[in-house]
């Protein structure tokens, strides 16, 4: 399911996911078992499995999820590899 005006890049892969609105979702990103919130940036090549993305998140090129949730306003770096953690602000 994808909300109203969010983009998806080319080669993006979205299964048994909801994507949020106004979403920016880059090339070659692979979106599986994940719910994306509103006005979230994921870069290309990122890979997000069994995870639940707050509003207003970055995810950085190539920053791979597994079974994580992101808290709101967080930014996930480049090239991170993350399972099974809640990330959030300070």
């Amino acid at each position: 399911m994808l909300a109203e005006g969010s983009q998806l890049g080319d080669k993006c892969g979205v299964k048994r996911s909801v994507i949020g609105r106004h979403c920016r979702i880059g090339s070659n990103v692979k979106i599986v078992n994940s719910v994306v919130m509103n006005h979230v940036v994921i870069e290309d090549g990122c890979h997000i499995q069994g995870s639940v993305v707050c509003n207003n998140v970055q995810l950085q090129e190539r920053a791979v999820l597994k079974d994580c949730q992101v808290g709101a306003g967080y930014t996930v770096t480049t090239g991170s590899d993350h399972k099974s953690e809640s990330l959030a602000r300070k």
